[in-house]
């Protein structure tokens, strides 16, 4: 029993002591991956891969939280590819944890699951403290040139748009932040 008890132990996810490191982290599917050259410049991390499901990115949060390396603002742009089971939308706040601030970026692309992945991320943030939108679809819906000829990839006009547009969300929410803090 005492056996059993100790592996479970070492084998259980761990919780990360003290705070989590400073910067801006960015998990993602090809759109954020045709960003990284220009969110790096920033200060983010990225990781990001063609055809990345919502639930993929869960355990790259998962595994960056328990190693103890996830910053303490996390950008999350995935569900362009397929729909998003609202538990893992769930499960990626859970594993952030409450130490951190997630950011839900909405997505543009022209299919069946647009509107229900947009309302599903927004639903998230509403049933989580820390855990913002970030309007990309609001942003961006009535600007077709910021795209590649399939209407969601973008081009670099549209890239250096969604970069400065995350950023500047990310930044005005935590400068609203720290003004509530300091009334």
């Amino acid at each position: 029993m005492l056996i059993a008890a100790v592996i479970a132990t070492f084998l259980a996810p761990t919780a990360i002591a003290g705070s989590p490191p400073r910067g801006r982290f960015g998990v993602g599917d090809s759109i954020m991956l045709s960003a990284k050259p220009e969110l790096r410049p920033l200060g983010y991390g990225v990781n990001a891969s063609v055809g990345r499901q919502f639930g993929a990115g869960v355990w790259v949060v998962r595994r960056k939280a328990e190693d103890g390396t996830l910053p303490k603002r996390v950008i999350v742009h995935l569900g362009t590819n397929g729909t998003i089971d609202p538990a893992d939308c769930d499960r990626l706040v859970g594993y952030a944890g409450s130490k951190r601030r997630v950011f839900l970026v909405t997505i543009k692309v022209p299919r069946t699951w647009e509107e229900p992945n947009n309302q599903t991320l927004n639903a998230c943030a509403n049933a989580h403290d820390k855990v913002h939108v970030i309007r990309w679809w609001s942003k961006s819906h009535d600007h077709p040139e910021w795209f590649a000829d399939d209407g969601y990839h973008l081009n670099a006009e549209g890239r250096t748009v969604f970069v400065r547009f995350v950023d500047r969300q990310v930044d005005d929410v935590l400068a609203e932040l720290r003004a509530g803090a300091a009334r």
